[in-house]
């Protein structure tokens, strides 16, 4: 799509910069907040500024996804949530004995963390829910628009090296049914952009070997996801189907699910 495109480009371009900048200035030794908050601040500011101009000046309507009211509100639940749901699985784990810290690493991560999971959630939100979901909604409806969200996250986590196809199944699952489920619910960004913030953040303090503490996870891996982390494991999906189904029920209730184009025209224009 044109509109992929012309935010995902520039947005790239933008973060090459920030490094580029990096590398000729020595950022990111001594000082790396100064490093890792231009590359949040640079990358947020050029998906929200590019994203609006293509909004305003091809579609010719108002940014309503990303209008301010309520925007802290539901950035701060998304937050909560996403946090909460690896919280859970990470505790439930830890309590059947497959979830065990073994060192803790230097809390300087925390700025690249941060960075790159704040940066992340926000311009692929964007795209994805902001671009792809809302206009493949727009023609197939909201259903099929939840399916093609889910195979396309999971494409996505294909791509990564410790990744199984069926890892990459259990995230599409997890991560494209609740994202697409929070932005259906609010018709806006800020609710999916927290959970996806949170659900990364949280996971790569907890789970990652470079985030915060570095774990040990065991047992059967369709619990503990094995390689994967917990994106793999059948908990996670379990308690994101929970979740995503109560926030399709919201929407239902809200009048917020959309018919497909056929559908509804057939609706407007009986035989």
């Amino acid at each position: 799509m044109l509109a992929v495109v012309v935010v995902g480009v520039p947005v790239a371009g933008a973060q090459v910069a920030v490094k580029l900048l990096r590398n000729a200035f020595s950022l990111g030794g001594s000082v790396p907040a100064i490093y890792y908050a231009s590359y949040l601040i640079v990358s947020v500011l050029v998906a929200y500024l590019v994203y609006w101009a293509y909004v305003r000046m091809v579609e010719r309507r108002p940014v309503t996804e990303l209008s301010g009211p309520g925007a802290l509100r539901e950035l701060g639940i998304g937050v909560l949530i996403g946090a909460a749901l690896v919280a859970a699985t990470v505790g439930i784990m830890w309590l059947l004995g497959y979830y065990r810290v073994t060192q803790a690493n230097a809390w300087t991560v925390a700025f690249a963390l941060l960075a790159n999971d704040g940066a992340g959630a926000f311009v692929e939100e964007i795209i994805l829910r902001g671009i792809v979901f809302r206009i493949t909604e727009e023609r197939l409806g909201t259903w099929l628009a939840l399916a093609i969200s889910a195979l396309l996250f999971a494409l996505l986590h294909l791509a990564s090296p410790t990744a199984t196809v069926t890892s990459a199944i259990l995230a599409g699952l997890e991560g494209g049914i609740l994202l697409s489920a929070a932005y259906a619910l609010t018709r806006r960004l800020w609710l999916p952009i927290g959970i996806h913030f949170a659900w990364d953040f949280s996971q790569d303090v907890l789970v990652s070997a470079n985030g915060l503490v570095r774990p040990n996870l065991t047992g059967p891996s369709l619990l503990s996801g094995g390689d994967s982390g917990i994106e793999g494991s059948i908990l996670a999906l379990l308690l994101c189907l929970m979740i995503s189904a109560y926030l399709m029920l919201l929407a239902r209730q809200r009048g917020h699910i959309v018919q497909p184009s056929w559908r509804a025209a057939r609706q407007r224009d009986p035989v």
